[in-house]
């Protein structure tokens, strides 16, 4: 199982969020989001338990 950057910026950009907004909600910053939503870092399991719970997706949503 992979972690998919793409589908975490597609579901935050369906939800409305903007990236530095949703940088904020989660406590990560703007810079290390990109870097997680263009899949050049891939982030530690309690960043993907927060960004879960604020898009309220299950954490195998962002895995293929």
């Amino acid at each position: 199982m992979q972690f998919r950057g793409s589908i975490l910026k597609k579901t935050r950009e369906e939800q409305g969020h903007k990236q530095y907004f949703f940088a904020r909600l989660t406590g990560i910053s703007q810079s290390h989001l990109s870097k997680i939503e263009n899949g050049k870092t891939v982030p530690t399991l309690p960043e993907l338990i927060i960004i879960s719970n604020i898009l309220e997706r299950q954490l195998g949503h962002f895995v293929c």
